[in-house]
């Protein structure tokens, strides 16, 4: 508690809030400092959301996906749609699972031209109806959407829903930057470029600026001189449209002709396209495990797989994937473990929206609580460990908290945090929860030496 109390009093912090709780495994608060009061969660909300989706949904829970056609076959030509229907994996597409998004797409047209189709007299569609089509919490910044860690999530999520944009930096310093490709490619956006180019190792300074279904995005910022190219990520307007428009090219060069250029599924809706037809799958996909999943998700701190968890434990809840929904549903399975959750009014899955607040002990006693599931040890296990992995892998180096906590960090605008579990001096494994809250701006760097030395504590004493 001097600790707390001599860092609560430091200039950086003392207009800001420090947060901690710390709980044993019978369930008494052994700290509790500000443990009530609301702060951001920043990333470590993600324990909820991968704990929840690990209770609702179970560890080797698969999502699916579905390559579909209607209409019928008659002489090669398939007088109908094709469409890639998605469930919500957020997986779909992504090289962090070892099938990238063009072997997916091959993959993909292989199977219809093995069903003997040569053309389509049709559209070819990416359907995300599973989910709303309000991708983004409504709280989330401006600044944060355009970008990949703000990608929106879908009911056909694609490529984690993020772009590369490649730069060729100028020779002059504040020159322009030329934006040479993206990939995947969306010839179909329009790119407002105001890249330029700094100082050689200066770093990525992109911002990215872009809201869902918009065909304009601006580039801004600055990339580094000195390089050939340098790229930096994006998020993608709108993935169920991009994951079709690109399995159409992938058809096309693989010599199935389409007379129908790309189409949002919304608008084949309006236009009548296959309603009352029924759909054949062709192929069905499955994702990794939901274990496999929920770890990364807490190693890399992915913000799109902890929404994506959220948006299907409402959906299996209720057949309501919004955000609003979603969040209510996670509050009851909590309450009706037991969980006080006064304080909790969380915004999405991820952290990502500072207006989403919790308390210290919101975090602990759910960490407490999954202690007597049976999918505990799964969920332990998908948290990294300091100093050895994960975004948590560089803290406490040659400390005795190395190996002995499993913690999941947190770091937002003012916010940063740690919780997660520590193997006690006594062998006893106990839950904490550490946030410092709203310090002032450029001293991230000492609030995380603090937070170190907080954690290294618990294992010393």
């Amino acid at each position: 508690k001097t600790l707390l109390d001599s860092v609560q009093n430091l200039p950086e912090i003392k207009h800001g809030t420090v947060v901690a709780s710390v709980r044993d495994k019978a369930g008494t608060y052994c700290l509790q400092y500000n443990a009530e009061k609301t702060v951001n969660s920043a990333s470590t909300l993600k324990l909820f959301s991968t704990a929840t989706a690990l209770l609702v949904l179970g560890k080797d829970y698969q999502y699916q996906t579905f390559l579909e056609y209607d209409g019928n076959i008659q002489d090669s030509v398939l007088n109908g749609n094709v469409y890639l229907r998605g469930t919500g994996d957020p997986s779909l597409g992504s090289d962090r699972f070892q099938r990238n998004y063009k072997d997916f797409l091959l993959d993909a047209s292989t199977q219809i031209k093995q069903l003997g189709i040569k053309q389509i007299n049709g559209f070819v569609v990416g359907d995300g109806s599973i989910f709303p089509e309000n991708t983004l919490a409504d709280t989330w910044a401006w600044y944060d959407v355009g970008n990949a860690y703000g990608a929106g999530c879908t009911g056909l999520n694609f490529n984690e829903n993020k772009y590369k944009a490649f730069f060729e930096p100028s020779k002059d310093l504040m020159g322009s930057a030329k934006l040479l490709r993206t990939e995947p490619e969306m010839p179909y956006i329009n790119f407002i470029n105001r890249v330029l180019t700094d100082q050689k190792d200066s770093g990525d300074q992109t911002q990215i600026y872009s809201t869902p279904f918009n065909e304009t995005i601006l580039l801004a910022g600055k990339v580094p001189m000195g390089v050939a190219s340098f790229s930096t990520n994006g998020a993608v307007p709108d993935a169920a449209y991009l994951a079709g428009f690109l399995l159409q090219k992938s058809l096309e060069n693989a010599g199935v002709k389409t007379n129908q250029a790309n189409i949002d599924f919304r608008k084949i809706k309006e236009l009548g396209g296959y309603f009352p037809r029924e759909r054949t799958i062709i192929k069905t996909w499955l994702s990794p495990t939901l274990h496999e999943m929920a770890k990364q998700t807490n190693y890399e701190s992915l913000n799109i797989y902890a929404d994506a968890f959220l948006k299907t434990v409402g959906y299996q809840q209720c057949k309501d994937a919004s955000f609003d929904s979603s969040i209510k549903m996670l509050n009851q399975i909590w309450q009706n473990r037991g969980v006080d959750l006064a304080g909790f009014m969380i915004k999405d899955g991820s952290g990502l929206s500072e207006a989403g607040f919790l308390t210290a002990n919101n975090l602990t006693d759910m960490l407490w609580t999954v202690q007597k599931d049976s999918v505990f040890n799964d969920f332990y296990n998908t948290i990294p460990v300091v100093g050895v992995s994960g975004t948590v892998k560089n803290l406490c180096k040659g400390t005795k908290a190395v190996g002995n906590i499993h913690a999941k960090s947190g770091s937002i605008s003012g916010t940063r945090a740690y919780s997660g579990y520590f193997t006690a001096k006594n062998g006893e494994l106990m839950c904490f929860t550490f946030i410092i809250n709203r310090y002032i701006d450029g001293a991230g760097s000492k609030v995380r030496r603090y937070l170190e030395k907080m954690m290294t504590l618990l294992v010393e004493i």
